[in-house]
């Protein structure tokens, strides 16, 4: 039975099969999220092992997020055309095949080929599921599915970082990409007891190949340069040479969507300020987040010498205090404007981002970094809701694929440029212990930038009639 056929009068599935298609759907973004974060504890031990220094082990995480963020506007309209149940089977089918690849790659390079193709999976996977959501769940259902979602995107990076510390402490730094080989074939196994293999009739539309080319090429020039930067400098011909070409590919893209009947990112997607506020608030936060997990799990083991498992489990009280954002808080707070919601989560996350300035050689784990941890967990679990559902629910119908893969692409390309920009204080003269206040001074103002553009788009001064209500309650 699936969740398509075994459907109630009214046409929705039975509360069982939407329960089954549900765990499917977001069991894939756990273990897509899972994907970004789970080989971040165990790069120490990774660049150890292969020979490889700090700035190329970063393209462990990058390499992913690259190919995630670059192709997930592509994979949405892939869905929209070959149908988003066999794309999001083909995508977790890619996932494993991939981390068999990278857990069993004998040297640094087939390691890469094979977290770009797990990126690549990623893609598929992640706007045609969260599209699928959406298919199967009535209105009264939406609010919990979107709920557990955006709980379980922000739980899967800290479970990553867990999950990895484990499996390298007991094993190998290989275990934590091969553990996706059972996972992944059971995901696909429950999904398609759950959701079947048939599409409902899809639209004939183009895949605008053209357009998705020009959007992975603009983000891998762009987060290439960042990191080359670190390396080597703001000057050097190669840092020099990736920006501008990053520039020149996203004035290509820009032009080439225009003269698109079908564009992949329609300009009609950022028509509304309010999902125009909250993609570029996620972005930010995302960037914010993903170097938070990386540089701050460097800090704890080259600095205070932890290992691979203590150093996941430092960061077990994030996790924690992002579920009760999410589970708790956001029920008490559930009256109030999701815009308001939005804005009081990263004042939290500003604060404890903030008090992590004041990190040195001498700091502690109970007196440095806790209570800042436990702060941000709290203040993305209160704003991660508010954000996903702005840009969701305020999409045009025609646009709800474009609107969920832009969303994800945010998130993505966001931690791989934050990988990116937070590098270069984290590599700079001085060593982890001196340059880390550096990387979270950077941090605070990309936080603060986030409340910014989101105060000015939501709450600034406009038209009457260019007014949109998003005063919806989760």
């Amino acid at each position: 039975m699936t969740a398509e056929s075994a459907t109630d009068r009214a046409g929705e599935p039975r509360t069982s099969a939407w329960a089954l298609a549900l765990t499917a759907i977001v069991g894939a973004e756990f273990l897509l999220q899972l994907d970004g974060t789970v080989v971040n504890v165990a790069l120490p031990t990774l660049q150890s092992d292969l020979g490889v220094a700090v700035a190329e082990g970063t393209w462990v995480p990058n390499a992913f997020f690259l190919a995630f963020g670059g192709l997930l506007l592509f994979a949405g309209r892939l869905g929209d055309v070959l149908g988003h149940r066999r794309v999001f089977l083909t995508g977790i089918g890619l996932v494993v095949a991939a981390s068999l690849i990278a857990g069993l790659a004998p040297a640094f390079e087939v390691l890469l080929i094979g977290r770009v193709l797990q990126g690549a999976g990623a893609a598929l996977a992640g706007p045609t599921g969260l599209a699928l959501l959406a298919q199967v769940s009535a209105d009264d259902r939406r609010e919990r599915a979107f709920g557990l979602y955006s709980t379980v995107t922000g739980l899967g990076a800290s479970a990553g970082l867990i999950l990895g510390g484990l499996l390298t402490w007991a094993g190998d730094w290989r275990w934590s990409l091969l553990v996706n080989v059972p996972l992944g074939l059971a995901l696909i196994a429950v999904a398609v007891r759950a959701l079947g293999l048939r599409d409902p009739r899809t639209r004939t539309r183009p895949l605008g190949l053209t357009s998705a080319v020009l959007v992975t090429a603009t983000v891998g020039a762009a987060v290439y340069g960042l990191v080359h930067a670190a390396e080597a400098g703001w000057t050097d011909p190669w840092t020099i040479a990736a920006l501008t070409a990053a520039a020149v590919l996203a004035a290509l893209l820009v032009f080439s969507d225009a003269r698109s009947p079908e564009p992949l990112l329609p300009l009609r997607v950022f028509a509304s300020r309010e999902r125009a506020g909250a993609v570029l608030g996620l972005l930010l936060l995302a960037a914010v987040l993903t170097g938070f997990l990386v540089y701050l799990v460097q800090y704890l083991q080259t600095v205070l010498g932890l290992d691979a498992l203590r150093s996941g489990l430092a960061v077990l009280p994030f996790g924690l205090a992002l579920l009760v954002g999410t589970q708790f808080l956001t029920r008490r707070l559930s009256g109030i404007d999701l815009r308001v919601r939005g804005v009081v989560g990263l004042l939290p996350v500003l604060a404890g981002v903030g008090r992590l300035t004041a990190l040195d050689g001498d700091s502690t784990y109970l007196t440095g970094i806790l209570a800042p941890i436990i702060l941000i967990g709290l203040g993305v679990g209160v704003a991660i809701i508010p954000f996903n559902m702005i840009v969701l629910t305020t999409a045009p119908a025609e646009y709800a694929g474009v609107a969920a893969g832009l969303l994800q692409t945010a998130l993505t390309i966001g931690g791989s440029l934050g990988l990116a920009l937070l590098l270069v204080p984290y590599a700079g003269p001085g060593g982890p212990a001196e340059n880390i206040s550096a990387v979270f001074t950077a941090a605070s103002a990309l936080v603060l930038l986030a409340l910014l553009i989101t105060l000015l788009a939501w709450f600034g001064p406009r038209s009457p009639r260019t007014r949109q209500s998003v005063s919806g309650r989760s």
